[in-house]
């Protein structure tokens, strides 16, 4: 790392870092453990230790707050001080801080000494604390006979020692979690990009064989065709490759995939397009609807001579976004058989992989028989939110 590099990495201190969420930190913990070893020390006097001081419960839980407060305040302060200053040094200190929280930034065995060296001083300023507290508090009852000194230090020692082990290992576990947050949401970009490496050429692969086809047959219309597939894989090879888009640009690319095949269809391929306009802001995955087009031509309306309608709507449900894509084609059964001849149906498998990294169990994919015949694959996903200067939604329309 260089020295600007390391310059700006000194300056970009972890949350943890910062003052307010370490001093808060260090707050509740102190406490947490002061009140439980308060309540331990009477306990075992109430059950008869050896040693242990006769005092009430109140006046337990007042020293255990005064002693750990003190100590709490001193190591959390060194301990703060030592990591900033590690951080600033060090350069693989987000990965320290990434394996092991903030106990990263700090050498075992320097905590060791300032625990072996301070908890007296701890003892000493605690007990001290305590004995002013409890004169101001109470001026109308004697002072209790303050605990042997050598019960407090031991008693510290094993504090600092507990408090310290539980403490870190608290931090482990949530590095840790960190860690498995980050691995997963890795493999499933991983797995979002091979999926999508294998969407682009079968797409460009299948349009350039249409092309092929139409080429002898029609030359004039397969001249068309070829401009419209230019404009059509500037506008989505770049899209397609971003996380997610706003659903109006998801329409539209469809749109510009339909107008390419009605080039090669003719009046043989009609088009419906719904979209709300308070849904057109909503954030979907890029290239989500092509796919689901590219079948119900390929496999519902293609085998027909006449032709038909694709409906692609979305709508609203229950706090659910709904896609479908329904075509008046040869309809479920004969499309299924069609798409297992050819080796299995890829647009609605990489579909429905795409919605299971992406949302688990959260979303659907749902194939079934559309309304007066055809087919419906309807798509059920998490409802994302929309933007607030979303642009006007595309109308429903047809085309001949």
């Amino acid at each position: 790392m260089d020295d600007r590099g390391l310059m700006q990495h000194a300056a970009e201190f972890p949350r943890e870092l910062h003052p307010r969420p370490f001093a808060r930190r260090v707050l509740v913990l102190s406490l947490t453990w002061n009140l439980g070893s308060g309540l331990l020390t009477w306990a075992l006097q109430r059950a008869g230790g050896k040693g242990m001081p006769d005092y009430t419960l109140a006046e337990h839980l007042l020293t255990s707050l005064c002693v750990g407060s003190v100590g709490f305040a001193l190591f959390g302060s060194l301990a703060y001080a030592g990591a900033r200053q590690r951080w600033r040094r060090l350069a693989d200190a987000p990965q320290r801080v990434h394996r092991h929280g903030l106990y990263g930034l700090l050498r075992w065995y320097e905590v060791v000494l300032v625990v072996l060296l301070l908890e007296p001083l701890v003892c000493v300023l605690g007990g001290l604390l305590m004995t002013s507290i409890h004169a101001w508090a109470w001026p109308a009852q004697p002072m209790p006979q303050p605990a042997p000194f050598a019960i407090t230090l031991v008693w510290g020692y094993t504090s600092a020692c507990l408090a310290g082990m539980l403490d870190y290992l608290w931090l482990r576990l949530i590095a840790n979690e960190i860690r498995v947050e980050t691995a997963q949401r890795q493999a499933a970009e991983a797995q979002l990009q091979r999926l999508q490496a294998q969407l682009e050429p079968h797409m460009l692969f299948n349009t350039l064989s249409n092309l092929h086809a139409l080429i002898e047959a029609d030359p004039q219309r397969a001249q068309a065709m070829l401009l419209r597939l230019i404009g059509f894989l500037r506008a989505t090879l770049g899209a397609s490759r971003t996380g997610a888009h706003p659903l109006r640009d998801e329409f539209e690319r469809v749109a510009d995939y339909l107008s390419l095949m009605q080039v090669r269809m003719g009046s043989r391929l009609q088009v419906v397009l719904d979209l709300p306009q308070a849904l057109a802001g909503v954030a979907v995955p890029a290239m989500l609807l092509q796919p689901l087009a590219e079948n119900a031509i390929k496999h519902g309306l293609e085998p027909i001579p006449e032709g038909g309608t694709l409906t692609v709507r979305a709508e609203s449900r229950g706090g659910d976004l709904l896609l479908s894509v329904s075509d008046t084609g040869t309809g479920p059964r004969a499309a299924s058989t069609a798409t297992q001849a050819e080796g299995g149906g890829f647009g609605l498998l990489h579909v429905r992989d795409r919605l299971h990294t992406l949302y688990g169990l959260a979303a659907s994919v749902q194939l079934a028989p559309a309304e007066g015949g055809g087919t419906c694959v309807l798509l059920r996903l998490p409802l994302q939110g929309a933007g607030a200067q979303a642009a006007p939604a595309l109308a429903a329309r047809k085309a001949a």
